[in-house]
């Protein structure tokens, strides 16, 4: 598949089909991931691949829980809140989901901006996450090495509403954290494309 029809083809996929998929191919695709680039080099994703049901349906258990308590805490009840539990926990039904994790990174630019006086956090807005940055690279590639397989992938942030819940369960421990689920299977149902902003609209030419 040319590069060009890869990119528009590609759709995000929220129903699978139970038809398993190879850790072999699954091993490609992150392999793919990996050569994404990244701030320094340094390489701080990590990819936890989950195909055991049980611990699928303990996660999505613990998002649906997150989102239930935090809809209590402002006077929604579990009943108002179902479409969200619905669009954060559907990763469930994929036969595999990857649990994508990052590390915190810091530059010699960071360590000086920290030895003037700025926060972690004022680093970070002013610095814009490279670290998260390079997770984006990562990710995107791997949804396009398995949109290439012929497998549809979500790239789900919703369930990190539950990360400190999430990273406790799957054994993440500081400094790393949730970064991102990917579920991946065959696609059950492709959706049609929702168009895209003509390119004038998120263009300037600054000659």
């Amino acid at each position: 598949m040319e590069f060009r029809d890869l990119v528009s083809q590609r759709r995000s996929i929220r129903r699978f089909k139970p038809d398993p998929v190879s850790l072999e191919e699954i091993k490609e695709i992150i392999a793919a991931a990996v050569e994404a680039p990244n701030a320094g080099n340094e390489q701080m994703w990590h990819f936890m691949v989950i195909t055991n049901e049980k611990t699928k349906e303990k996660m999505a258990e613990i998002v649906k829980n997150r989102i239930e308590r935090l809809a209590a805490s402002v006077g929604l009840t579990a009943e108002q809140v179902k479409p969200v539990v619905k669009t954060s926990t559907f990763f469930v039904q994929a036969p595999v989901v990857i649990a994508v994790t990052t590390r915190p990174y810091r530059s010699k630019v960071d360590q000086m901006l920290k030895e003037s006086g700025f926060s972690d956090r004022e680093i970070d807005e002013l610095r814009s996450r490279p670290d998260l940055q390079s997770i984006g690279a990562a990710v995107q590639t791997l949804i396009l090495a398995a949109w290439e397989k012929g497998y549809g992938c979500c790239w789900m942030t919703g369930p990190c509403v539950a990360r400190p819940e999430l990273e406790a369960y799957l054994g993440i421990t500081g400094p790393r954290s949730l970064a991102a689920l990917v579920p991946i299977g065959r696609a059950e149902i492709i959706p049609a494309s929702r168009g895209r902003k003509p390119l004038e609209e998120v263009i300037t030419i600054i000659e």
